[in-house]
Formats: structure tokens, sequence, C-alpha cells
């Protein structure tokens, strides 16, 4: 019995607890791979075309990007709190996003494009063509990541948050690389200043476009696929329905997105009616969001529930739910206790979420969460950080007594 949970435990570390990617024995893992490689070779191609001449002006566009990127890796890092994905496998979709999804897209907008003009004409494609292109060609392969991810690392789907999560940061990877792309094009025809074209594309595209782009379109698509991965226990419609709901959905936003103003539309709003769109479209992410959350909180709620109050209290667990109740919960311990007590209170609150996730993947590894190693370390912590906790409040609490005792 020992050896078999020992068995238990080990693979749990190794499977889930590392947040390894690699899985050469599944074959999906090797259709990633090989793609990523075309991908590498495809972008690399373009770059090589262009670079040589123009590298000084892409240093701005690189480093407007990783700022871009670095902000939206943070406010993902705040949506999905209650489980963090392993770095590993984020990286792994920002990867697909930038290299696969963008050649592929590539390949198809130019194929695309190319028969609208023949077919339509040009005024046509040019008022169209981005419109169409954007939402058939591209939501497809970067929705196709998502599935991949699932076949290759099934462990980390556990609700509809991951997929969301995952479709982002592929969506993420793909801005990235079309925005730099967008710098090279405009560098490169700019007659005036390849600095100035390529800076000014970078500026307009992070400034007007960067809220509400891909990583909104692949996130709401990613959700779907993650839908159907783990609510098995719905029907195979409802399943396929809700993902090819959400997909529609991503080719609906990314098609709104990019489709022409109307003509009769006065110029001097064209700028608040470009914003407006915008707005619809980070209102229904919120509103996708939103349910995925609460789906969430339903979830580590269900599995603190076993946990004594000295581990986490009622409050502390209402206090984990959203983003504005963790900074209430920290600024009233600021108020109560000083900084000192907002920073414990911060530790606490990531300790415990270390502690819920160590509980989950216990649970899919079938284990005792009495006696599972990341458990057992997770929940010392908590209680570590509890005693910091109760330090400075005897000390305020004497203060105060002190203070009490010398006005009478």
């Amino acid at each position: 019995m020992a050896s078999e949970v020992k068995r238990v435990v080990m693979e749990r570390v190794v499977m889930e607890g590392q947040g390894t990617f690699v899985r050469v024995r599944r074959p999906a893992y090797w259709v990633y791979v090989g793609l990523i490689a075309f991908g590498l070779l495809h972008i690399g191609g373009i770059l090589r075309g262009g670079f040589d001449h123009i590298a000084s002006a892409l240093w701005v566009p690189l480093v407007l990007n990783g700022a871009m990127a670095v902000l939206f890796v943070w406010i993902l890092g705040k949506l999905d709190y209650l489980e963090r994905e392993p770095a590993a496998v984020r990286a792994a979709a920002m990867l697909w996003g930038a290299l696969v999804a963008t050649s592929v897209a590539i390949i198809a907008n130019n194929a695309l494009i190319s028969l609208l003009t023949k077919t339509y004409g040009v005024e046509f494609t040019a008022k169209w063509g981005a419109a169409l292109a954007g939402p058939i060609n591209e939501e497809w392969v970067k929705t196709i990541g998502v599935v991949i991810l699932v076949l290759i690392v099934r462990e980390h789907f556990q609700r509809s948050m991951d997929g969301l999560t995952y479709g982002a940061f592929v969506g993420l990877g793909f801005q990235i690389v079309e925005n730099l792309l967008y710098a090279i094009n405009n560098a490169l025809s700019n007659p005036n200043s390849d600095v100035a074209g390529s800076v000014s594309i970078t500026l307009l595209r992070i400034l007007i476009a960067g809220p509400w782009s891909h990583p909104v379109y692949s996130g709401v698509a990613g959700l779907g696929i993650a839908f159907f991965a783990t609510q098995t226990h719905r029907t195979l419609y409802t399943r396929f329905g809700v993902a090819a709901g959400c997909f529609t959905a991503a080719w609906a936003l990314h098609f709104l997105w990019n489709s022409p103003l109307p003509a009769w539309l006065p110029k001097g709003l064209g700028f608040f009616a470009i914003y407006g769109k915008g707005a619809l479209i980070l209102v229904f992410f919120l509103i996708v969001y939103g349910m995925a959350a609460r789906r969430e909180w339903h979830w580590f709620t269900e599995i603190m529930a076993g946990e004594p109050a000295e581990v986490i209290t009622p409050d502390e667990l209402d206090a984990m739910r959203t983003l504005r109740t963790r900074r209430h919960a920290r600024k009233k311990a600021a108020k109560d206790y000083g900084l000192y007590g907002k920073r414990i209170v911060r530790r606490l609150q990531r300790a415990q979420r270390v502690l819920g996730e160590a509980l989950a993947r216990c649970e899919r590894a079938e284990g005792d969460p009495a006696s599972a190693p990341d458990v057992l370390v997770a929940r010392a912590n908590v209680l570590s950080i509890r005693a910091e906790l109760n330090a400075p409040a005897k000390k305020r609490i004497n203060k105060k007594t002190r203070k009490q005792e010398a006005e009478k």
C-alpha cells in the first residue's frame, strides 16, 4: 500500500508539479514541434528579406511590443489568479500564435485577397478584404493551437478558464508578431524615414487595437474548446454547441473590428466609432470572462472546503473571489496593521492560492491530501505566514492598550 501511494505521488509531482510541456510519447507534441519549425523558417525568411536594411528602425517597435506583452501577461495573471497555468505551457501557446498561426495566416490571407481582387475588384477588396480575410483565415488556426495544447497537456485543462487563458496567450503571440511585421512593412514603404514608419504604425496598433485584439478573440474561442474538453458530464450536443458558439463569437468580434466604418458616418465621429467598436468587443469579453470566473470561484471554494479556519477563514475565502475583493482585504490589513500587514496579507493570499493548486493536483492524482508532500508544504507555509500576521496584531493591541492606560 505504501509503495502504491509513493508511486502516485511521484507521478503527480513529475507530471504536474514541474509544469513541463514536453510529452514525447504523444503524437500531438511532435505535430506541434513540426509546425513550430515550419513557422520559424517561414517567419525567419520574411525577416531576412528586410531586416538587414532597417534593423535600427525596429528597436523601438520591439521595446513597445515587449512592454505590451509584459502588460498582457500581468493582466492575464490577475484574471486567472486562483490557479496559475504553468509558464512552459503559456510560452508554448504564445509560440503557436507567434510562429504557426501567423505563418499560416500570411499564406492564406494573400491567397484570399488575391481571389477577392480577381472576383470582386480592387475597390471591394480594399474595403472588405481585411474584414473577411482576418476572421476566416486567422481564427481557426489560432483555435487549433488550443486544441493541440489539449491533446498534449490535457491535465492542464480542468475548467473553461484554462482555455480562455491559453487562447489569450495564443492571441498575444499572434498580435506581437503581426505588429512587428506591420512595422517592417511600414519602415520599408515610408518615403521619409524608416524609423518614423515603423514607430507610427506600432503606436497606432498598440493604442487603438491593443486592448481588444487577438488575445480577446482567441480567449473566447479557447474557452469554448476547454468547455468541450472538460464538461464531460454534459451532453455532446451542449459541449459542441458551446464550442461552436464561442468560435463563432470570436469570428464575429474579429469581423466587427476589421470591418470598415459606414460611409455615411461623419468624419469627425470616426475616432469615437472605432473606440465604440472596441468597447463592445471588450464588454462581450468581460461578460464571457465573468461566467468563467464564477465557475473558477466555485471550484476554489469546493477545493478549500475541508481546510480549517487557521488555514483559511470564511472571510478570507470570500476575499479571494475577485481582484477587487483581494485588494479590499489588503487595504483593510494596511489600515489595521500598517504597510507590513498589507504585505503579509498579500503573501497569505498567494500561499492560500498555492495550497488550492496543490489540493487540486492531489485530487486529480487520487492522492491523500493528508500525506501529499506539496500539500503539506503549502499548508505549512500558510500557517507560517498567519503566525506573522498575528504578531503585528498583538503588538497593535498591546500598543493601543498601553495608550488607553496612559490616558487614564
